[in-house]
């Protein structure tokens, strides 16, 4: 693949590990891999040059379908590999950047061109993503932690849209919350809104069944208690029972209209039936595909396979959540505000997209991260990585749809680890994190695809490059005008012994946090650090440098008045407040790699919406941010 750039230089020599490879298969597995996508060697969060393991470079090219079962394969499987590039004499994919393409000019958008003879995919794209230009503050929220006295078991989009009214009424005009995506809650289970069932599709867990129109012709029977936690499975229990027999109803005798709304929905989402029938399957096995009988996992699904019932209640359940999905969006959009989501990096094993786009998942290898001081044996994150030549020989149908699914109803959308744009981290079935490669992706593909969606759907692209970030990585968003994050604790953190803070970029989103770090009183105060110390990320002798260094740190930032005036009063183009940081919370959404250890993703509010509202102190501090950011918003 011709798009690919590797770092490393080529002099890779030894005799490897007992039982590896000697000299010249070890400088053939490491050319092979070059050839495709793959980093011999990468540079570590010390400047230091890792060398991959030769085991784990084997398994990811037989992975990516290299042809290479033992490393006596790797010189045969070498010599094919130059021969199919050599008579490869035009990439499948080109980008015609601002319309050009050497003398030929297009129109924006999709093209299919020929180019020496053969067919070639042409994205014309403008060069930078759409990009407004003054400043704006918004909030985050995760709607799952929100609760009112009409909701007390789980937030829902009404509660988002009572955040944002109140928002508005105080000059805010950004919304943020986690991904909203389809999701596991009965079997299998999994509640992060990091590993969803589907990008293509949305989670009916945040209807606000009370506002569905067929809702005034049932009983809705005795809502769930509430929970210390959030009760996923009691509270989609609750609503599904009520969705059910509202399909029943709308299904046995619907209105004209509320027909003709529903067959045009279902027409113009291309996939949705099959995601239907898949949910139904999953449903009737009660397991994730990937424990479906072989002949199940294999087959084009029929009838046989699932409820046409089961079915019916989906296909309903998608366009509930998307009409009440799309009105916010809509009212949102009238009043100057901009909805902010989330676009994940992964997907659940098991979910829809891995199933019905098999060919553009890599099986066998998980995306993760390498070794750095707090995961020092690397973080695994569980899910198949794309493999990008299957993405590019396939027009990038899926990650199309995916990008419009979010562009529909989001004036701003978040790459999540952006980095995955340029490499990703693969670790092999059985390896520890630490012994991952990095794979290169079509960069420039994937950001021509991301400018032109987001000038179509007038939307602004942030994108997540924070910890150890390659430069080429920032230099492609400043070039594309993709905002990139500024987050106070990673910049105070960047130097522990000489804490600082460098000057917030313009087009950046500026934040405290984020939903992966501790709240900013629990930082101020360390106790993420007692809490890595209990879970055994670090030591004793560590904790004790880092408390002292910690309280260097809460000198400069002061308090959290001073450091949300400190963004607010930059030049950042979007300022996100934590509403949890607001009330001076000390308990975190989530703690990366502690799925069993802490309760992710689970944790309320400590107030109700309501009681957000009169919270005196708090309305003060987000009038001294709308004092220093611009109301109107432009995207």
């Amino acid at each position: 693949m011709h798009f690919l750039q590797s770092p490393a230089d080529g002099s890779y020599t030894g005799s490897g590990p007992a039982g590896g490879p000697d000299a010249e298969v070890r400088r053939e597995l490491f050319q092979l891999a070059r050839l495709y996508g793959i980093q011999p060697s990468y540079l570590d969060m010390t400047k230091q040059r890792r060398e991959a393991d030769p085991e784990a470079l084997l398994l990811v090219l037989r992975a990516m379908g290299a042809g290479v079962e033992k490393f006596g394969d790797v010189s045969e499987a070498l010599a094919r590999r130059k021969d199919e590039l050599r008579k490869r004499t035009v990439e499948p994919v080109m980008v015609a950047w601002d319309g050009k393409l050497g003398s030929r000019k297009f129109e924006f958008g999709y093209h299919r061109a020929e180019v020496q003879g053969q067919e070639v995919f042409v994205i014309s794209a403008p060069r930078r993503a759409h990009l407004s230009l003054q400043k704006h503050w918004g909030i985050f929220a995760p709607i799952y932690a929100l609760h009112s006295k009409r909701n007390p078991s789980a937030g829902d989009l009404t509660d988002f849209e009572h955040l944002m009214d109140w928002e508005n009424q105080l000059g805010g005009s950004v919304a943020a919350t986690l991904p909203l995506l389809g999701a596991f809650l009965d079997e299998p289970f999994e509640p992060s809104p990091y590993s969803p069932a589907t990008r293509l599709f949305w989670n009916e867990f945040y209807i606000d069944v009370e506002r569905v129109p067929e809702f005034a012709r049932t009983e809705p029977g005795e809502p769930p208690r509430r929970t210390k936690l959030v009760d996923y499975r009691g509270v989609m229990t609750y609503k599904r029972g009520i969705l059910e027999e509202l399909a029943r109803q709308f299904f046995f005798q619907p209105s004209s209209q509320r027909l003709h709304a529903f067959k045009k929905f279902v027409k113009e989402n291309k996939h949705l039936e099959s995601y239907a029938e898949f949910r139904a399957v999953t449903d009737r096995q009660r397991k994730g595909w990937t424990g479906w009988p072989a002949a199940l996992r294999n087959a084009k699904l029929s009838r046989a396979h699932y409820d046409e019932r089961t079915k019916k209640y989906h296909l309903y359940a998608q366009w509930i959540i998307q009409e009440q999905l799309g009105r916010l969006a809509d009212k949102a959009r009238r009043r100057g505000q901009a909805l902010y989501l989330d676009v994940p990096l992964g997907l659940h094993p098991d979910s829809y997209d891995v199933w019905r786009y098999r060919e553009f998942f890599v099986p066998h290898v998980t995306g993760g991260a390498p070794p750095d001081p707090v995961f020092t044996k690397g973080q695994n994150w569980g899910f198949p990585p794309m493999n990008p030549e299957a993405m590019r020989l396939n027009r990038y149908e899926y990650v199309i749809a995916f990008l419009r699914n979010h562009f529909r109803c989001a004036r701003l959308i978040r790459i999540d680890h952006v980095m995955g744009l340029h490499r990703l981290y693969w670790i092999p079935e059985g390896f520890t994190g630490d012994k991952g490669v990095y794979v290169e992706y079509p960069a420039d593909e994937l950001y021509a695809i991301l400018c032109l969606e987001s000038h179509r759907y007038k939307a602004g692209i942030v994108g997540e490059n924070l910890g150890t970030v390659p430069p080429a990585v920032n230099r492609a968003l400043a070039k594309h005008d993709v905002h990139q994050m500024y987050v106070v604790q990673y910049e105070i953190m960047a130097d522990p012994d000489k804490p600082k803070l460098r000057p917030v970029p313009g087009k950046s989103v500026a934040s405290l946090n984020t939903h992966d770090m501790p709240p900013f009183e629990a930082f101020l105060k360390g106790h993420d650090i007692d809490d890595r110390l209990d879970l055994g990320f670090l030591d004793e002798k560590t904790a004790k440098k880092e408390r002292k260094q910690r309280v260097a740190m809460r000198r400069k930032l002061r308090s959290i008045i001073y450091a949300t005036n400190f963004l607010a009063k930059s030049m950042a183009e979007i300022v996100l407040v934590n509403m949890e940081d607001l009330w001076q919370e000390t308990l975190p959404q989530n703690v990366p790699a502690t799925n069993k250890e802490r309760p992710n993703w689970r944790r309320r509010m400590r107030p109700s919406i309501e009681q957000i509202r009169k919270m005196s102190g708090v309305a003060e501090v987000l009038a001294d941010v709308f004092a220093h950011r611009s109301r109107p918003l432009s995207l």
